[in-house]
């Protein structure tokens, strides 16, 4: 079995967010191509020790990496590199799973349609509900706890689409959330330049709140076309 060296050239986190910085080294040392799939990470307490970060931190990262498809977590056993590749645009070309423009292509249909019945059709319960789980995503995203970050933005959309009250559209897109899921770890890699949404789904959730359906799927749009154009893919 493979290991990585404890001597990898980490070092003690001192600005940014901690999480950003760890991602940072740790997507580095994958990019490097000195480790191929297979190798295992170090220890969570070597890497806390060689970070000078704390278990949390290590373990958001890490998580993150995880669903972006970088790393698997063997229960009892340790975390290994998935995917590996030298050079940083082999390394892109990875991040872009082979059918995303397919998923992308389905999202517009489904969440364009969502918005447009959620505006309808929408309770009051089912904007509470909407209102926490998008309160939870920005709180996650601003205390760095991405993975939660990632999994409350998810949980924003299927609670649009379940206000829509109809149990074969939900069915549908949660098809599609698992690949969301992994695409939106895979952005947020990309700590220096990454841009968070926030302020197109506080615009989506407003134009649900007051029944604005052409509203809600102008934003809807205008957030899908946010990610593609991001990750360079014609929409």
């Amino acid at each position: 079995m493979l290991f990585i060296s404890t001597q990898t050239g980490l070092k003690a986190v001192q600005r940014r967010k901690l999480v950003d910085e760890v991602l940072d080294q740790l997507m580095a040392l994958i990019q490097s191509g000195q480790y191929e799939p297979g190798a295992k990470l170090p220890a969570e307490p070597e890497l806390m020790r060689l970070l000078a970060v704390g278990r949390s931190t290590v373990r958001e990262a890490v998580k993150i990496l995880m669903h972006a498809g970088f790393l698997e977590v063997r229960q009892g056993d340790g975390t290994y590199i998935k995917k590996s590749s030298a050079g940083l645009e082999a390394v892109k070309a990875t991040l872009i799973p082979p059918n995303l423009e397919q998923v992308l292509e389905v999202r517009r249909m489904l969440e364009c349609e969502a918005v447009g019945l959620a505006a309808i059709r929408r309770t009051e319960a089912d904007l509470h509900r909407m209102r926490s789980l998008l309160d939870q995503r920005n709180e996650y995203l601003d205390t760095g706890r991405y993975a939660e970050y990632v999994a409350s933005d998810i949980a924003f959309h299927i609670a649009i689409v379940e206000s829509c009250h109809n149990d074969v559209f939900t069915a549908m897109y949660s098809v599609i959330a698992e690949g969301l899921r992994e695409l939106l770890s895979q952005l947020i890699l990309d700590t220096q330049s990454y841009e968070d949404n926030t302020v197109y789904h506080e615009a989506i959730y407003t134009a649900i709140e007051a029944q604005n359906g052409d509203a809600a799927k102008h934003y809807t749009l205008q957030n899908i076309d946010a990610v593609t154009s991001r990750r360079g893919i014609q929409s």
